[in-house]
């Protein structure tokens, strides 16, 4: 296999886009309190003018050429639906399992975990069997309980204002892509390749409901992304940087402090370190490089259930059941195998492909009430049908012309998501069990195979390929920037 090469200009350093990102953010929150309630003419024209800076300062910074403008015009409307979604979403609006603020719902929900570590500075100290949501590891619900501490006493006029936590969110979601633009650079591809690829991911539904979701999944995904990004620019590294492995390691157990489902992205990881190992002519020192990275990802990742193991033998991989009653609407029941995947209707609600392609643009809202915004979703789901099929053809147009190890590690992170996804949904059988949000990070592969498309495929499919992603792209923005409507 080839070695994976660096072509795109890295000198820039990430961590500048991750400060801007924090600033943008906490910009936010200033003006708006990350709430259209909180608005007045005079914060709406302060937000214009910092939103118009930002714009300013992507322009000057993407570079000259053509196709650097075309790649800072995508960042910059991907932040402003991003901002404009936080703005018009509230803190229990669009949500998963947030449950409602300052109530008291039995201790079940991420709001109550959340609340209950701000009050208490503690986690729960009982069987977390018993408290649903709680039985997630910690790191999300600590981050946001932090925070708004902090926030409230800053700002005590806005002590019940929960939407301040959206302000973590936007921050997630925008680091995530400030990742997977640089991620791109790894690729062989194209500018417009390149620019495929990023805009597969610029306008994704699933990213623009993750700058304001307060659950878990934003921080684990962009942790998921940090590492497997880290993971490839460690392998380029001809001196394979200590810190680097280090980095992907926190970044592989801070995931699964967040989620632990985070921790799947080790098996593409994996493929990279063990093609590292082979390559290397000081196996020694890598080998006890490698006993240092588990050292550091296995105790971060795994501390929590390994907590509830000794304290009430909740088992390492333990999954609270949303609801066990037969009668449950939630509940799918036993069925055959291929019911799951062929099995096509208007009132067939357990079957797996369709839900996946539901999830992943509407994210389990339909929008009925809404007639323009229920055409929006239904061309976008039919967009995002398309464009999963063409990634499947992708992916065996490039692996009839390119054997590298970078198309080996999309494959197999792309195949070790799907497989546990569907093993999920089998095991348990719930229509909540079928959501795209599970399997967020298998979008680097959709990316990747799509940019592909471009350089790799015949003309005409190629143009195929990029005509869906377009049509995802616009589809997509065009909705999140109306879905205020259904508040309306």
């Amino acid at each position: 296999m080839q070695k994976m090469e660096i072509k795109y200009n890295t000198k820039k350093k990430l961590s500048i886009d991750i400060v801007a990102c924090a600033i943008w953010s906490l910009f936010v929150l200033v003006v708006s309190g990350c709430s259209f309630a909180l608005m007045n003419p005079v914060r709406i024209a302060i937000l214009v003018i910092g939103f118009a800076g930002v714009s300013y300062f992507i322009l000057k910074n993407e570079g000259a050429a053509k196709e650097d403008r075309i790649m800072a015009v995508i960042t910059i409307m991907a932040i402003g639906v991003r901002t404009l979604y936080v703005l018009y979403t509230g803190a229990e609006q669009r949500q998963h399992d947030i449950g409602g603020f300052e109530v008291d719902s039995g201790l079940v929900f991420h709001s109550e975990y959340i609340e209950y570590i701000l009050n208490n500075h503690a986690l729960l100290n009982e069987d977390i069997r018993l408290h649903s949501q709680f039985y997630h590891p910690p790191l999300t619900h600590i981050v946001s309980a932090v925070f708004f501490g902090i926030y409230r006493k800053a700002a005590p006029a806005y002590a019940h204002n929960w939407d301040a936590l959206q302000c973590l969110s936007l921050f997630y979601s925008l680091v995530t892509l400030a990742i997977f633009k640089r991620f791109t650079g790894f690729w062989k591809l194209s500018e417009k390749g390149r620019m495929t690829a990023c805009l597969t991911a610029a306008f994704f539904p699933q990213f623009i409901y993750f700058s304001g979701a307060l659950n878990n999944d934003p921080l684990s995904v962009m942790f998921a992304f940090a590492s497997i990004y880290l993971a490839v620019s460690w392998y380029n590294d001809e001196k394979k940087s200590f810190l680097k492995l280090i980095g992907m390691s926190l970044c592989i157990g801070f995931g699964m402090m967040a989620k632990l489902s985070a921790g799947l992205v080790a098996v593409p990881i994996a493929v990279i370190m063990l093609k590292a190992f082979y390559e290397t002519k000081t196996k020694i020192r890598m080998f006890f490089e490698y006993v240092a990275f588990l050292a550091v990802c296995a105790p971060l990742g795994l501390w929590y259930q390994v907590r509830n193991y000794i304290l009430w033998k909740v088992p390492i991989l333990y999954v609270t059941l949303p609801d066990i009653d037969p009668g449950s609407w939630m509940y799918i029941g036993p069925m055959p195998l291929w019911h799951r995947f062929f099995d096509f209707g208007p009132d067939v609600d357990h079957n797996i492909l369709i839900e996946t392609i539901y999830t992943a643009c509407v994210d389990g809202e339909y929008y009925y009430d809404c007639l323009p915004l229920a055409w929006l979703a239904r061309f976008l789901v039919m967009a995002y049908a398309c464009l999963s099929v063409t990634v499947i053809i992708n992916l065996v147009i490039t692996w009839a012309k390119e054997h590298d190890l970078m198309n080996l590690v999309m494959t197999v992170l792309l195949a070790s998501q799907l497989a546990s996804y569907v093993l999920y949904s089998i095991k348990y059988p719930y229509t909540c069990s079928m959501s795209f949000r599970f399997i967020v990070p298998s979008l680097i592969a959709v990316a990747y195979y799509s940019g592909k498309s471009i350089d790799k495929a015949p003309k005409i499919f190629a143009r195929f390929t990029n005509a869906t992603v377009c049509a995802v792209a616009f589809f997509s923005f065009i909705l999140y920037c109306l879905t205020w409507l259904l508040d309306c």
